[in-house]
């Protein structure tokens, strides 16, 4: 009966040792997703904010902002902070050291008959007045490439 004290200690000292390595693992697990989903929000937000820049150059000036903007082209976006003013250039850089947020635009061209936006670019019925601007935003994470994508059509309102 010695033996069999000592083999209930070994018992339950392994189902302890063995539920407290499970309960570091989650932990592990749930702190590492926290983190994945965190730069997730933070990239849908730098995203947002990519195309809240885009609707603000195109409240400035279409022609200067947006209508000379080339197809396929890739622009980033930089704000000046003593002028408070957005633009868009051919050179970018990360932000906070990790995100890099692309802009590019598209032609957009129009059924002449309905006025709606063919899915297919069509030279012919091109529509300057409109363009569908794509931002992407592009991050390392743990030797893989992630990227969060959205876009919008923005036209000419205020005719500038």
């Amino acid at each position: 009966m010695r033996g069999f004290g000592i083999l209930e200690i070994v018992i339950a000292v392994s189902i302890i040792s063995a539920t407290i390595f499970s309960l570091s693992f989650v932990f592990i697990m749930a702190s590492r997703l926290e983190s994945e989903s965190l730069n997730k929000i933070r990239a849908n937000f730098i995203a947002e904010e990519g195309l809240e820049a885009m609707r603000f150059l195109r409240d400035q000036s279409w022609a200067a902002n947006l209508g000379s903007l080339s197809a396929g082209t890739t622009y980033y976006l930089a704000f000046t902070t003593t002028t408070s003013t957005w633009s868009a250039g051919t050179n970018g850089s990360e932000i906070d050291n990790l995100f890099l947020r692309k802009v590019t635009a598209e032609n957009v061209s129009r059924d002449p008959s309905t006025q709606n936006i063919e899915s297919i670019y069509n030279a012919a019925n091109n529509d300057p007045d409109t363009k569908k601007i794509n931002v992407s935003v592009e991050w390392q994470e743990r030797s893989a490439t992630k990227m969060v994508n959205i876009s919008a059509y923005l036209s000419d309102i205020f005719d500038n």
